[in-house]
């Protein structure tokens, strides 16, 4: 290096310890400083919950580090598909994605946990159990364990549903087991979608989202499974509906770990501390609000769901068809930690009862 470029590189360095003194500030202040950018993707337009939970976020870190981080939200799918977030976190495109568990299970089936049939126990608007495994170490910890190996970071699981009605269909109410049996239902996907279907005698059906009221029109597919906030934001309506819940659902909030490591120790603390304690809080509130109403609105006109609850013996006999081959199976693709997250979900709901 030339002794003129030395001379100009130090003058520069003396001049923002000069501008640091004059401003009552220590280098490393000046340092703190820095502006850092948060790019977030996800696949819902901003009025959904997902796009609140996100604004409300955003909110939070902007204003908890005084400006520090910026906070770039991209919804509705804007950069590409839903299926490609993950790739574009990894990439080094975007710095966050707010996902779902069923594309998540692609990179890590340990993500699955939220959706093993008639494991976890939940209903519109009763939504403990699910509380109680987002915010429990033992899970959270083999999750962010894991996916930290695949370059991720497990920022947290921040809800826009409590999870999956039995199923919903245009033929005739589902009251008991046998009534799903030859049916054709459209299931999410992922690990255990089909399984599910299936082991109870219908037959499982892959149609795209975008494709789900042309299929039910066109009597393509009878009926589908899904969440009843999604069923009735998107108008996937049927004549009729059964409750409760089969399963939760994932919502993981993942960042790149590469991104995540740049970012001070004191701007780490505080999303971990204060805003992600604060998003998942505002998100579980919301979303037992939403149910409820949800449930409540899509009976009535224009919409006239009929709604059937399985008693529970009914939903006894649905979950012998299919949750020991569920278990099963995440066991399988996830290994010896399968059965630990297993068993640990199961004891986190050993009290807990569903009331119609």
């Amino acid at each position: 290096m030339s002794q003129e470029i030395t001379s100009r590189l130090y003058r520069a360095a003396f001049g923002l310890i000069a501008a640091a003194v004059l401003l009552g500030l220590s280098p490393r202040e000046v340092s703190a400083q820095e502006t850092y950018r948060m790019r977030i993707v996800h696949a819902y337009p901003e009025h959904t919950q997902h796009g609140r939970n996100m604004d409300f976020f955003k909110e939070k870190v902007e204003s908890y580090t005084d400006g520090r981080v910026e906070v770039t939200i991209y919804p509705n799918a804007e950069l590409g598909p839903i299926t490609q977030e993950v790739s574009m976190v990894l990439a080094g495109t975007v710095d966050a994605t707010y996902n779902i568990g069923g594309v998540v299970e692609a990179v890590d089936p340990a993500e699955a946990i939220w959706n093993v049939p008639f494991l976890m126990k939940v209903a519109p608007g009763q939504g403990e159990h699910m509380r109680r495994v987002m915010y429990d170490e033992t899970i959270q910890g083999i999750l962010s364990e894991r996916q930290a190996a695949r370059g991720l970071k497990r920022l947290g699981h921040v809800p826009t549903l409590t999870g999956f009605m039995i199923v919903s269909n245009n033929v005739r109410p589902i009251e008991t087991l046998e009534d799903i049996k030859g049916l054709r239902i459209r299931h999410p996907g992922g690990l255990l979608g089909e399984l599910y279907i299936k082991s109870l005698g219908a037959s499982p059906m892959t149609v795209t989202g975008a494709e789900v009221p042309v299929a039910l029109q066109q009597g393509v597919v009878d009926g589908l499974v899904t969440t009843p906030v999604h069923y009735h934001d998107a108008r996937w309506h049927t004549k009729y509906m059964t409750l409760p819940f089969y399963a939760g659902y994932g919502q993981p909030f993942l960042a790149s770990l590469r991104w995540w490591n740049s970012l001070p120790p004191d701007i780490q603390e505080i999303i971990e501390t204060r805003v992600m304690p604060e998003t998942m809080e505002f998100a579980d509130k919301s979303v037992m609000d939403l149910e409820n109403r949800y449930i409540e609105e899509m009976q009535r006109d224009p919409y006239n769901v009929q709604i059937s609850w399985l008693s529970a013996e009914e939903m006894e006999r649905f979950a012998a068809e299919v949750r020991d081959q569920a278990i099963e199976r995440f066991v399988e693709a996830v290994g010896p930690q399968g059965q630990e997250m297993i068993d640990q979900v199961n004891l986190l709901g050993q009290d807990i009862t569903i009331e119609r």
